[in-house]
C-alpha cells in the first residue's frame, strides 16, 4: 500500500471518529439515560473520539508530502490552493482542519474560559462538518484528479457519515428545539 492511500484510509478513520463524537456529543446533550459499560462516560467517551480523530487527522496530513507522487510540499499542507492536484478539495479540507483545531485546543482550555464563550467556540464544529464532506467527497484519494465516484465504497462511507451528521445536527436545532416548545 503506498503512502497516499495510507493516509487517505486514515482520513476515512478520522472522519468515522468525527461521525461518531458528533453523536456522542447529542447524547451528552440530550442527557441520554444509555449506560455505558464499565463506568464510561459519555464525556470520556466524547473527548476519546474528539482526540482519536484529531491525531488521526494530524496523520492524515503528515503523510501527504512524504508521497513524492503527492507532488505536495509541507507548505501546501497550510496553504493548499496552490497545490498541484485538487486545490479547491485540500482547501476545504485545511479549512476543515482550522476549524476542527480551534474546537480542540479550546477544549483542552474549556476550564478557563467562561462556559458561554466555550460553548459558542464549540459549535464550530457544526461549521467545520460542511467543508469536511466536501473535501473528503470531491477529493481523488490517489490524487490522480479522475472524476468522483459516487458509488465507491470510500464514497458511499463518506456520504453515510455525511447523512448521520447532517441527521443529528437537524434534530439537535430543529427537532429537539421544536419538541421543548410543545
Amino acid at each position: 500500500m503506498e503512502t497516499i492511500e495510507i493516509s487517505g484510509v486514515l482520513g476515512l478513520i478520522a472522519l468515522g471518529s468525527l461521525t461518531a463524537n458528533f453523536l456522542v456529543g447529542l447524547l451528552i446533550w440530550t442527557k441520554s439515560k444509555i449506560k455505558l459499560p464499565n463506568g464510561l462516560t459519555f464525556l470520556a467517551l466524547h473527548k476519546f473520539t474528539g482526540y482519536a480523530a484529531a491525531i488521526t487527522i494530524l496523520i492524515h496530513i503528515a503523510l501527504i508530502p512524504l508521497d513524492p507522487k503527492s507532488e505536495f510540499t509541507w507548505g501546501d499542507l497550510l496553504l493548499p490552493l496552490w497545490t498541484v492536484h485538487q486545490p479547491f478539495a485540500n482547501a476545504f479540507g485545511a479549512l476543515s482542519l482550522y476549524l476542527i483545531s480551534v474546537v480542540v485546543i479550546t477544549s483542552y482550555y474549556k476550564s478557563k474560559m467562561k462556559y458561554s464563550t466555550w460553548r459558542t467556540i464549540h459549535f464550530t464544529s457544526y461549521f467545520a462538518a460542511i467543508p469536511l464532506f466536501l473535501h473528503s467527497i470531491i477529493t481523488d484519494p490517489l490524487l490522480k484528479d479522475r472524476p468522483i465516484d459516487w458509488i465507491d465504497a470510500e464514497k458511499v462511507f463518506v456520504e453515510l457519515c455525511a447523512v448521520v451528521v447532517l441527521g443529528l445536527i437537524i434534530y439537535r436545532f430543529v427537532i429537539k428545539k421544536n419538541l421543548a416548545f410543545t
